[in-house]
């Protein structure tokens, strides 16, 4: 595998580059060369719950096979306060869900090593499984490919109770697994036949069967074709919950400060994103997921719960399993239960990552480091192949990809000519035995001819083949490859190692935005 720059992939105002370049203004530490300021910072503050919270991860990772010597020896020191984190995260999509997730993971794996070499101390990649998200429509489905088209199918999992209400960790995982073997099915039918397309079914069958929720399926798909030398975490578990009491307390005593605090912080200059400033940032569990928002002096849900700031707090005591973070205070909570050097974000989480520094402030602490994922773009020598027939460079192509030959109605039409001449004629002649033999002639002949349009619209199909291949492969829906496509077609098409590969070749390269060729 090869591996190449490849900054086409972003345009130049993206935040995937910008956050080296133009956001320092906004960020606490900038950029990977500060990592020994940050270490400094985390050092010296205190995380009383780190053996507790060991021993949640060891259990958690039980499910995906065992942990490795290495990382088991760093656990012990994470829970000594003798190791850091580096922590990214994701929603747990079936199949992985899109390929970004995998780079997040490979990209957080890369920057913990390079963390660890700089600071001669063991620093964990942690994934956070964002299993309290409560959006199945995010993580249902896939992209399937369809024959001669440019677009591809969405695939998706039929609702579940409460889906879209509950935390994805509460939703049942045992009534989607049939559907998952038949969209497994269905992903490598629509897909080329290889030498791994048996091999890999069957693991697809094994991992769904072993799986007994979303998260556990996703990690599981993490743990076979990425690795082992990573942790999984699911923050949407009692015992993690009841760690997270005193940051819950925090936040709710803090409410009005971080209120302020988020309401100015967005500058002029920040890519625009919409946060919810009016919310408590904490949701309530009673069956569904409901968000907290502060109205005169009282906590409600749209579902009409209602506490006063004493009552939540006893709330919160008794029941911490029934409270969960928002978009704004998951970061804060990651910084609270883990010693996180930094956090590995795509562009969104970057956009709205901006403007959380002065709550980092609000808590006493400094926001981590902010660094952008991997960025991909796998080509095939195929690829390559249809490129060069097509005379145009990997980069002409994306930034401007080539549409298909449009299909020339009127050199059709004059190329029937005298076949309609010939339909007039005949017709003239049936009409003579009578008005419907003229009508049955003139039908018969013109059912031909939509016969002959639609082969030679077939055969345009035909000569689109190789740029609809082009355009599916590299550019799938005038997207960037690692939005839409998922694990599963990579893996068929190049082996089942392909990521443990990618891994290789990008922890050796200097760039985030890379061009692998396989």
């Amino acid at each position: 595998m090869k591996v190449e720059a490849f900054d086409a992939l972003y345009a130049s105002t993206s935040p995937m580059i910008q956050i080296d370049h133009g956001y320092g203004r906004w960020l606490d530490y900038r950029g990977k060369d500060e990592i020994e300021k940050r270490a400094e910072e985390v050092s010296g503050r205190t995380y009383e719950h780190l053996p507790e919270l060991v021993e949640i991860i060891k259990g958690q990772q039980e499910q995906f096979g065992e942990l490795s010597e290495e990382l088991e020896a760093n656990l012990e020191l994470l829970a000594q306060r003798k190791a850091y984190v580096m922590v990214t995260g994701q929603q747990v999509g079936i199949y992985g869900g899109p390929l970004f997730a995998v780079y997040k993971l490979l990209a957080v794996i890369k920057r913990a090593k390079q963390a660890e070499a700089k600071l001669g101390k063991p620093v964990l990649p942690v994934f956070w499984m964002a299993t309290e998200d409560h959006d199945f429509a995010e993580i249902n489905h896939v992209f399937t490919t369809q024959a001669f088209s440019r677009t591809l199918k969405k695939d998706a999992l039929s609702s579940l109770p409460l889906a879209g209400k509950a935390s994805v960790g509460d939703l049942e995982f045992e009534r989607v697994k049939l559907e998952l073997v038949q969209m497994a099915q269905r992903l490598l039918l629509n897909e080329t036949e290889t030498p791994y397309t048996s091999h890999l079914y069957h693991e697809l069958i094994d991992l769904i069967q072993a799986s007994r929720s979303f998260a556990h399926f996703f990690g599981g798909m993490m743990r076979r074709f990425v690795g082992s030398d990573f942790l999984l975490f699911d923050p949407h578990a009692k015992d993690v919950r009841a760690l997270e009491r005193p940051m819950f307390r925090r936040l709710i005593e803090h409410h009005e400060a971080l209120h302020e605090a988020l309401g100015h912080a967005y500058e002029e200059g920040m890519p625009s994103v919409e946060l919810n400033k009016d919310a408590a940032h904490l949701f309530y569990h009673d069956g569904t997921r409901e968000l907290l928002t502060k109205v005169d002096d009282v906590f409600t849900t749209k579902r009409g719960h209602r506490f006063t700031e004493d009552e939540l707090l006893t709330e919160i005591e008794a029941h911490p399993e029934r409270f969960s973070n928002n978009v704004v205070s998951r970061p804060l909570m990651q910084d609270f239960l883990f010693p996180t050097l930094g956090y590995v974000a795509g562009p969104g989480e970057i956009a709205y990552w901006l403007q959380l520094r002065p709550l980092f402030h609000e808590m006493g602490w400094k926001m981590p480091l902010l660094l952008p994922r991997l960025g991909a773009l796998i080509v095939s020598r195929n690829d390559e192949k249809k490129l060069r027939q097509e005379s145009v460079t990997l980069e002409e192509y994306m930034k401007q990809p080539l549409p298909d030959h449009a299909f020339d109605d009127e050199a059709f039409e004059e190329k029937l000519y005298a076949y309609r001449t010939l339909t007039e004629a005949v017709s003239h002649e049936a009409g003579k035995q009578g008005r419907r033999f003229e009508a049955k002639s003139r039908h018969v002949l013109e059912r031909l001819a939509d016969e002959m349009r639609a082969e030679s619209k077939r055969e345009q199909y035909r000569l689109n083949a190789r740029r609809i291949h082009l355009s599916t492969r590299l550019f799938p829906m005038d997207a960037p490859q690692e939005r839409i496509l998922s694990m599963v077609p990579m893996l068929n098409r190049h082996g089942l190692d392909v990521f443990q590969r990618l891994k290789q070749a990008y922890e050796q390269s200097d760039a985030e935005r890379c061009l692998f060729y396989v």
